[in-house]
């Protein structure tokens, strides 16, 4: 996938140092900006030796994460052992690039290029002994290796950690960027105002070809029939639970939801769309806040463990919106 097609993603590339490279790198931004096509972009520069561009050999390679020399752990949660081996069991061992862990691929001399590289996607999801492990390979890293990482919230890895790495952070894309860039695809029924305030490019992208699109709006109108007592807590628990999204996405809803609600109150502005009929609400300012308060310590919390009650989550935040949210 090539980065010249996002625009964003490539003024961070060209600001890189690739004469005086560090050998860990932080990829920060939001879910749908594009992290891993960035992250891939700089391993193929590094796996071409700072050259422009690898041979058709290695490139169909490096397409296919087939390159000896490039390892993509790429997984929603990454354990201990995907950092480093547990047993000496064949199940860890991959006939190409060794044991399947970050610090046993990286101890491995290079096949074909000069250098190695490890991307580790979604770090921040690493717990602390996973990060412990890794640091290693960060403090004494061998000439030819190379660690890149993405995180999609900042100041979520060890100080340790950070300390070892250059940070990329991707910049915010502005409702206009977003816009531009979809038209470029060849989408024009649809823009950023159709969706939540932090979709990203390839979010959106991503819901409009999967036909999810009206999500947020299905979602908005299932916490004002509810609102306005049409459905009842049970109903609507059941119909956010079939929305075919992500659970971390639903709570998402709530926030932008919120967020919303509150800068309506804050700023005397009409709300409009499928907002309108919010504009009859009652609520507390400090209730709104606090919900949202709980909402982000809930997506905290969501990375590091390893399970939630999706239902439970849901019948209490309902309850509270009910109790917080009443007609004029």
């Amino acid at each position: 996938m090539s980065i010249e097609k996002y625009h964003w993603l490539k003024d961070v590339f060209n600001q890189i140092n690739f004469i005086n490279f560090p050998h860990g790198i932080i990829i920060n931004g939001p879910s749908g900006v594009g992290k891993k096509i960035l992250a891939k972009e700089i391993s193929q520069k590094i796996i071409a030796n700072f050259t422009d561009g690898l041979d058709k050999q290695n490139q169909s390679l490096f397409n296919t994460d087939h390159h000896p020399d490039f390892y993509l752990l790429d997984r929603d949660k990454i354990y201990l052992k995907d950092i480093i081996k547990q047993k000496k069991e064949s199940k860890y061992w991959d006939e190409e690039k060794g044991y399947k862990d970050v610090v046993s691929f990286l101890t491995l001399t290079p096949s074909i290029s000069k250098n190695k590289v490890v991307c580790i996607m979604n770090a921040d999801s690493m717990n602390e002994e996973s990060q412990n492990a890794l640091l290693k390979s960060l403090e004494e890293p061998s000439s030819y290796s190379y660690i890149i990482m993405t995180t999609s919230r900042p100041r979520s890895l060890k100080q340790t950690i950070y300390s070892r790495c250059q940070v990329l952070n991707i910049p915010h894309i502005s409702s206009y960027k977003i816009d531009e860039w979809l038209n470029s695809q060849g989408i024009t029924d649809y823009s950023s105002t159709d969706f939540p305030s932090y979709s990203m490019p390839l979010n959106i992208l991503d819901d409009i070809q999967s036909d999810r699109h009206n999500s947020y709006k299905e979602f908005i109108l299932i916490i004002n029939e509810f609102l306005n007592l049409k459905i009842d807590q049970g109903q609507a628990i059941k119909y956010i639970n079939d929305l075919d999204i992500a659970f971390i996405s639903k709570i998402n809803y709530f926030v932008e939801f919120l967020k919303i609600l509150l800068k309506s109150k804050l700023t005397s502005e009409s709300l409009s769309g499928v907002y309108k009929n919010f504009n009859s609400k009652k609520f507390s300012n400090l209730k709104i806040s606090n919900i949202i308060v709980e909402l982000n310590e809930l997506r905290d919390d969501f990375y590091d463990v390893s399970s939630i009650n999706e239902t439970h989550v849901l019948n209490y935040f309902c309850s509270e919106l009910k109790q917080s949210i009443r007609q004029q």
